[in-house]
């Protein structure tokens, strides 16, 4: 998002919230494998890891509704 806010034009602006959401669908994407692993059995790290996960899900939705609305802006 970084180099979102410093984009040279607003279809690289799109493109670089994109890439930002691939990342964190990618990020969600390794959390539930280490939640579905069952690797981790402390109770503290449990509710960490469930709390990133919802968090990492937040952030999917923000870059996502940030794209729409980008989208939507340059349709009109």
């Amino acid at each position: 998002m970084r180099e979102a806010d410093s984009a040279s034009s607003r279809k690289d602006f799109i493109n670089k919230v994109f890439i930002a959401k691939k990342e964190a669908q990618e990020t969600e994407y390794w959390l539930e494998l280490l939640k579905g692993a069952e690797f981790i059995n402390n109770e503290d790290n449990k509710k960490e890891l469930n709390y990133l996960l919802a968090e990492c899900r937040e952030i999917v939705l923000i870059l996502a509704a940030i794209l729409r609305k980008s989208k939507t802006l340059i349709s009109n």
